[in-house]
């Protein structure tokens, strides 16, 4: 979800607002971070069993730092055990740039706020998505930065 800065080395949090979310659900749909959430997308969301709030986490490079494809996949298939475990709605999606030249396998979880950073921690994520009904945030796991509310020009 984060990308690795240029610059400085250190993970560059605000590229997570860039983010799009690609559902791999029936109906597949995306859900683009940087635009509102309408109704539609609501519905959508609802009808594949997301109807409040839940959270977004992938375990794909930790503390925004990239890995081999192989490693990356360790992680998911550890994350999605770790998530079958909680016996949880749960619906797997791909958080990707806009060009789709970087996405990270994901699970969208319902699971109170506290425990899906726990489980983000777990995975030395930076942060989280999180829908809490009406908007998505971006809420630190292993990151200092203030929680996001998205999409970020508003």
């Amino acid at each position: 979800m984060g990308q690795q800065s240029s610059t400085s080395g250190a993970p560059d949090w605000y590229d997570f607002p860039d983010t799009v979310l690609h559902f791999r659900s029936m109906p597949e749909f995306v859900v683009d971070l940087r635009k509102e959430i309408d109704l539609a997308t609501r519905t959508l969301l609802r009808q594949i069993g997301l109807e409040r709030s839940f959270g977004i986490v992938t375990a794909h490079n930790p503390m925004g730092v990239a890995q081999p494809a192989d490693v990356n996949a360790r992680l998911a298939a550890s994350l999605q055990i770790d998530v079958a475990k909680l016996q949880a709605t749960h619906r797997y999606l791909d958080a990707c740039s806009p060009d789709r030249s970087h996405c990270e396998q994901s699970i969208a979880i319902v699971l109170e706020l506290q425990s899906l950073i726990v489980l983000a921690c777990r995975y030395n994520q930076l942060a989280i998505f999180w829908f809490d009904g009406d908007v998505f945030w971006i809420v630190p796991a292993r990151s200092s930065n203030a929680r996001l509310r998205l999409p970020a020009s508003v």
